[in-house]
């Protein structure tokens, strides 16, 4: 028969392990609140205005963004960003090697414009259904498009690039933020000091082998930014690759986003190889320009890909369109002269 102080010994250890449990595992989720999720992040459906961001590399101005999120009928929700570099040092994006397999060894297509396109599908259930990701360098086509399902525990990826086509699943954590390496984020609710969550980062300019990186993000505090002349008081959030390491240390630090109390982000930066890609909010104004802008450049490019004859000289102006398709051609007649048109 055990002695009357070996029960209280055990009593004692059982206490010990089950206030353990509850100050670990219990309380931080009901202290911290919710972390980030897709729900939050859409908010209000007519508060879903264009935003525009104000791009730079290592500080110096490149180009801008914009951030736009479309609900549909059905509940689908789709965000969507459209990162647009006037120039851009390539190689400091790309590893050598997929240069090569991208066809990108000549010295000016590594400084040319480029556009870094991205969309996340979100269903009505608020969980990330599927994402794509392209890249466009000029006015040119697609150079790479990465295109991703998600099934269960894990995402089924599809990367093509001319005749290079590869096919591959990836793992992801339930309920994981996912993000493109190169479009900003645009809301993070609820934010309390010590929150983490998990933000797989995709990009198809990424290994082909490898094109989701696994990171983590913790809200370290607060501290002051200077925005649009006034100085506030936001949330800082660092992001790190590796779960091992001191989650908040600015060495480790692959991302930081600055963020309003009401989750709105103010300005984001992210570490690519050698470089730091900048992204500072526009204000509403400025942004709506912008979108009204960048529009018009897209149906632009669009009605070149669909007529490609326009701008081109020609003696013999072309049958209009007719529907989705082209007008049925004018009856044989004289072979056209050199320089006759199409």
């Amino acid at each position: 028969m055990y002695s009357r102080w070996f029960n209280v010994a055990v009593v004692l250890l059982w206490l010990s392990t089950m206030g353990w449990l509850l100050v670990e595992k219990v309380l931080p989720p009901l202290r911290l609140g919710d972390r980030p999720d897709y729900a939050a992040i859409l908010g209000d459906e007519g508060k879903h205005a264009p935003i525009g961001w104000r791009l730079s590399i290592n500080d110096q101005p490149v180009g801008w963004a914009l951030s736009t999120t479309h609900i549909q009928p059905s509940g689908l929700s789709e965000i969507e960003s459209l990162v647009h570099f006037d120039r851009l040092p390539l190689s400091e994006f790309v590893p050598l090697g997929l240069r090569s397999l991208l066809g990108m060894v000549d010295g000016a297509a590594l400084n040319q414009p480029m556009e870094a396109a991205s969309t996340l599908a979100i269903d009505p259930l608020h969980r990330l259904s599927r994402f794509e990701s392209s890249v466009r360098l000029g006015d040119g086509d697609e150079l790479v498009r990465l295109r991703g399902n998600l099934e269960g525990s894990h995402a089924d990826l599809t990367i093509h690039s001319g005749d290079f086509l590869y096919r591959t699943s990836v793992p992801v954590p339930p309920d994981a933020l996912m993000s493109d390496a190169f479009s900003p984020q645009t809301r993070l609710p609820n934010l309390r000091t010590g929150q983490t969550w998990t933000a797989p980062s995709f990009s198809p300019l990424l290994p082909p082998n490898s094109p989701v990186e696994i990171m983590h993000a913790r809200v370290v505090g607060i501290e002051p930014l200077s925005f649009q002349g006034e100085v506030e008081q936001v949330w800082l959030v660092v992001y790190q690759e590796d779960e091992g390491a001191v989650l908040g240390q600015e060495h480790d630090a692959r991302g930081r986003l600055w963020v309003r109390r009401d989750g709105t982000v103010l300005r984001q930066e992210m570490r690519l190889f050698s470089s730091t890609l900048s992204f500072v909010r526009l204000p509403a104004k400025e942004a709506r320009a912008l979108y009204t802008e960048a529009e018009r450049r897209r149906l632009e490019r669009e009605s070149k890909r669909r007529w490609p004859y326009m701008g081109e000289p020609s003696d013999e102006a072309p049958s209009p369109p007719v529907g989705d398709s082209f007008a049925e051609p004018p009856a044989p007649g004289p072979a056209p002269s050199s320089t006759g048109g199409p």
